[in-house]
């Protein structure tokens, strides 16, 4: 891993654990959740995450979801409770654990195959007595006679690494459980669910190091396939490492920011006495300030995020934004959030009110303002 990446990595690990993302109760239990839909989504489930806690927690199976994809999720759930046990106790990963492990996570959509070389039962982790073919446009993987022989060696390998885990700084450890998927999906020991244990691996390999565990975003799910095609193809777990990291610290900067965000947020009535006139007052329209008005100019006729008009008015001060600008506007009625019932959601964003496009109508860019000098240039 280059310096640079590593270097990005750190700083976002350490901001991590000072603000206390991890530290909130019940963190590690929706995080769970989070890492369980993304890998199941990367494998066709349509479960969403509200779905799957509900599910997990309750017992509430989503309607109108195919069962197999409710046991998809419930499979690797289980398999992820096993998973965390075994780093706690730092059991030895040896062959029959991982095929222990493949059981789980294939117990109630697995197949029995019945070939010319065997009967094998993906649903008891079984590995493979048949060639395949699986998310590379046709390429074939190893041939399934070498399949023991490299599984054992790479479970050897993986032993020697977990020796001396604890001598490892955290991006050595992210980038030993980076390789081990890399090496793990590249042997493709089972004819299904190939790409769920590599990820457990990665997994239970970085609650082992003690680090926070990550995943891939099921939407990045074709860049993620497009990295692991360039490690195969170049014989080296570069591409995939140097994707890896990259994911890991997008997911790390977005998960501080809504972090931050959401304790700098307040209740969605906390304001709401501010800029309301006393009976018998005439109505004028509210007094906008420089940053109300800089506000409304930028916001325009789309709606927006906090973080997108951050941007746009070049400000990187959360608690000055909401304060000066985004705050006043709302008391004044100019803007409005576009989920009031859920002010603190993360798809949160803001528009004009029909006060607001009044008022935007009567401004006129300032010379001096950054947004006239960008549209006369």
């Amino acid at each position: 891993m280059d310096s640079e990446r590593v270097t990005r990595l750190e700083e976002l690990l350490a901001e991590y654990d000072a603000v206390g993302v991890g530290r909130q109760v019940g963190f590690e239990r929706l995080h769970l959740y989070s890492i369980i839909t993304h890998s199941t989504a990367i494998e066709g489930s349509t479960l969403t995450l509200e779905e799957n806690t509900v599910m997990f927690d309750d017992g509430v199976a989503p309607v109108g979801k195919q069962v197999h994809e409710q046991m998809m999720n419930l499979d690797l759930r289980r398999a992820y409770e096993v998973a965390g046990q075994i780093a706690a106790s730092r059991t030895r990963i040896t062959l029959p654990l991982l095929k222990a492990l493949s059981a789980l996570v294939m117990r109630n959509t697995g197949s029995y195959y019945r070939t010319l070389s065997g009967d094998y039962d993906e649903s008891k982790g079984d590995l493979r007595l048949q060639n395949v073919s699986a998310g590379r446009g046709g390429k074939s993987y190893l041939a399934w006679q070498k399949v023991p022989g490299r599984t054992s060696e790479f479970v050897a390998w993986l032993d020697d690494k977990l020796a001396v885990i604890d001598a490892m700084t955290a991006a050595e450890v992210y980038e030993l459980s980076f390789e081990a998927h890399y090496r793990l999906v590249t042997i493709h020991p089972w004819s299904d669910g190939n790409g769920r244990m590599a990820r457990l691996l990665m997994n239970l390999v970085q609650l082992e190091g003690g680090v926070v565990p990550f995943y891939v975003r099921s939407q990045n799910k074709s860049a993620y396939i497009a990295a692991l095609q360039s490690a195969q193809d170049e014989g080296t777990p570069i591409p995939f490492v140097e994707f890896m990291t990259d994911e890991t610290a997008e997911i790390l900067a977005a998960e501080i920011a809504e972090y931050k965000d959401d304790l700098e947020g307040d209740v969605p009535w906390a304001h709401e006495g501010e800029g309301r006139l006393k009976p018998g007052t005439p109505q004028v329209t509210p007094q906008v300030t420089p940053q109300v008005r800089e506000l409304l100019l930028q916001l325009g006729a789309e709606a927006a995020s906090a973080a997108e008009l951050m941007r746009a008015l070049g400000l990187s001060d959360r608690k000055n934004f909401r304060e000066l600008y985004l705050r006043p506007a709302i008391a004044a009625g100019y803007i409005e959030m576009t989920i009031p019932d859920k002010p603190q959601s993360s798809k949160q964003r803001y528009r004009l009110t029909c006060l607001g496009s009044t008022a935007v109508a009567t401004l006129e860019p300032r010379a001096e303002h950054p947004a006239a000098r960008r549209t006369a240039g």
